[in-house]
């Protein structure tokens, strides 16, 4: 019998080869989605001007508009591990042919499925998850650096009020200061180019003082950014803060989000390794099949004929054994343990190095608070009381206020390097509850 087989599949082949511009035969239409840009949110951002210290942490979690996006990484994970583990889809096959001569002809139905031959699917699902809970990892990652940004921020500017404050008392000082030179000079008794001399002082720290205010005000906007504020919103930062000590809190490498991160990451890379070998066996396919065909035989004539069966395809593994793809799987776990060596020691230099700047700068301020600064103020009253009864030059009066103003400059200077390392240490050793 000679028959006409139709193949719809070898047809299709040709003439999407033929066709490059052939946008396909659109039996089902995909549709294009807008993004959901509710998901990975928790709600409305908070547009409230009021922000103390301790809801810093807390504000950049709910609103820090970089956050909110990362945490879509978690969704995008949530998808590949409701879609990894699966196995293929079976194919269902028809086949038709008729004689072109005569009246004989056939059908025939085939049902097949792939089915792996190892773990591979538990694998791959083992495999989602654990870049489900990396996700997770690296969003607290990013949720820890920009809360110490954010709170180092804060106590640059609450440390600029301070030098503001600071500048202000001086300014009146000398303000007061020039207005009894004045009055003095009027008298015959002091020269009125002194009182020139501390005019210029008082204003020379006010232009000092204006330099302040727009530091302030620069760091109030890259606030803004941090808690997600709007830029025309203003904001009213308040609180104080801690007392200058060295926490006695410790470094526990499993603290840190990075480290449990790595410490995923090489087990996914242990799996990844099974994986690939497992990819060394590729499915087989089991197919079960039906036909019915219309034969004539003589001298009975045309007689239907049915048939079923089963079959099984097994690849052979002659000239692909994935070696490539294990060495690879092999070579990355190698390098994730050690790369976790290398973030334990650097994440131990980090503590390190954080709690010996706290300790350098609290030593350094100490000095100044219990000797420096009590002497230089001592100082500077004496040759106050001194120039007023004429016995000593007014030059030695804006020495030693300059000696006070630069002593406090610096122990303002320390105590902000102490808190900004302190927030750094916190963050290094994994710390949840807030530095500040």
């Amino acid at each position: 019998m000679k028959a006409f087989t139709i193949g719809l599949t070898l047809s299709g082949v040709i003439f999407l080869n033929s066709c490059s511009d052939f946008s396909g035969l659109n039996i089902v239409t995909a549709t294009v989605e807008d993004p959901d840009m509710s998901l990975g949110n928790t709600g409305s951002i908070d547009q409230s001007s009021n922000l103390t210290l301790k809801k810093i942490s807390t504000r950049v979690s709910a609103n820090n508009p970089q956050l909110r996006a990362a945490r879509l990484r978690i969704n995008e994970a949530q998808g590949q591990v409701v879609q990894s583990g699966r196995l293929s889809n079976p194919e269902l096959e028809l086949d038709l042919n008729k004689n072109v001569s005569s009246s004989e002809g056939g059908l025939e139905v085939t049902f097949a499925q792939r089915f792996p031959i190892t773990n591979r699917l538990s694998v791959e699902k083992r495999i989602s998850n654990q870049q489900l809970s990396i996700a997770k990892e690296e969003v607290k990652v990013a949720q820890k650096a920009l809360t110490s940004k954010a709170q180092e921020l804060a106590i640059e500017i609450l440390h600029n009020r301070q030098r503001a404050q600071y500048l202000k008392k001086q300014s009146a000082l000398l303000d007061e200061f020039a207005n009894f030179i004045d009055d003095a000079a009027q008298l015959g008794e002091l020269s009125p180019l002194d009182a020139n001399q501390a005019k210029i002082e008082s204003a020379t720290l006010k232009s000092e003082l204006s330099r302040i205010e727009t530091r302030e005000n620069i760091s109030l906007n890259k606030l803004k950014a941090y808690i997600g504020l709007q830029p025309n919103r203003p904001l009213q930062l308040s609180g104080n803060l801690p007392n200058a000590t060295i926490p006695s809190s410790n470094l526990a490498l499993n603290n840190r989000p990075e480290y449990r991160a790595k410490l995923l990451e090489i087990e996914q890379a242990k799996d990844n390794i099974a994986l690939q070998k497992a990819n060394r066996y590729e499915d087989i396919e089991g197919r079960l099949f039906t036909s019915l065909d219309r034969e004539e035989d003589a001298p009975e004539g045309l007689s239907n004929e049915g048939t079923i069966g089963a079959g099984i395809s097994i690849p052979l593994q002659f000239y692909n054994k994935n070696e490539g793809n294990i060495q690879t799987a092999r070579a990355q776990a190698s390098r994730m343990a050690a790369e976790k060596t290398a973030l334990a020691l650097e994440i131990q230099q980090q503590v390190a190095t954080e709690r010996a700047k706290m300790k350098s700068w609290l030593a350094q301020t100490s000095k100044l608070t219990k000797n420096l600064i009590p002497l230089a103020d001592d100082n500077a009253e004496q040759l106050d009381k001194a120039y007023r009864n004429g016995q000593a030059p007014f030059t030695s009066v804006l020495k030693a206020r300059s000696q006070q103003l630069e002593l406090q400059s610096q122990n303002i200077d320390n105590l902000e390097a102490f808190h900004k390392a302190r927030v750094r240490y916190y963050a290094a050793i994994g710390r949840e509850q807030s530095a500040l």
